[in-house]
């Protein structure tokens, strides 16, 4: 199940916020070791404070956070135009309306280490796919995001390749890329068929427009 929250109305969902935040932490800081703001148990940064919305997934069996990825709009600071330009290439800024960023996509790395199952890629499809659903209801023409190669590779493998938008480069200890995904009905039942989802992910009907709202 997908849950969406909006970055304003963090105060009115603290336990899913709390989760999220914890999540992250135990991704990017512990497991991956990247150089990112901490807070406590949390992992959080400046772009947490831009109102973005928050994608979750939960498992249908624990009712328990197992990934997350949170979205800005191109309009606003993002992490792409922002932070990471040299991965545009010759490219000019991506300023648009109908394009949305997805940053901090991370899976429990419980789920990911788990070799026999699964999980990683349904969790992952399910990310996506809610993000997929809400944007066929917005108008949104492409999702584009900062990655590395390895999280591409499992893209491409849960049907959603994308496109680079530029070469690869190293940042830190990773070889990043910036991906551009074509929002489309297609795209989103691929994802779904790979992974075996039926029907809706969202836990309700969903709009950016409803989401931000909220």
């Amino acid at each position: 199940m997908i849950r969406i929250v909006n970055g304003n109305g963090r105060s009115q969902h603290p336990q899913a916020i709390d989760e999220m935040f914890r999540l992250r932490k135990r991704v990017f800081h512990d497991f991956l070791k990247w150089d990112v703001k901490t807070e406590g148990d949390w992992e959080i940064d400046h772009y947490d404070k831009a109102n973005p919305l928050y994608v979750m997934s939960y498992s249908p069996d624990t009712g328990k956070i197992r990934g997350s990825l949170r979205l800005l709009p191109t309009l606003g600071p993002n992490m792409l135009d922002d932070t990471f330009p040299i991965l545009l290439g010759d490219n000019p800024e991506i300023r648009s309306a109908s394009v949305w960023e997805s940053s901090r996509f991370c899976i429990d790395p419980e789920i990911s280490q788990d070799r026999a199952s699964n999980q990683v890629t349904i969790a992952a499809a399910e990310l996506m796919c809610g993000v997929g659903e809400m944007s066929l209801a917005s108008g949104i023409s492409h999702i584009v995001t900062v990655t590395d190669v390895f999280l591409e590779r499992m893209f491409r493998r849960m049907g959603c390749p994308g496109e680079r938008i530029a070469d690869p480069h190293r940042v830190g200890s990773v070889h990043a890329v910036a991906i551009a995904w074509e929002v489309s009905r297609n795209l989103l039942e691929t994802m779904k068929a790979v992974a075996s989802i039926e029907g809706t992910v969202l836990d309700r009907p969903m709009s950016l427009e409803t989401a931000r709202a909220a």
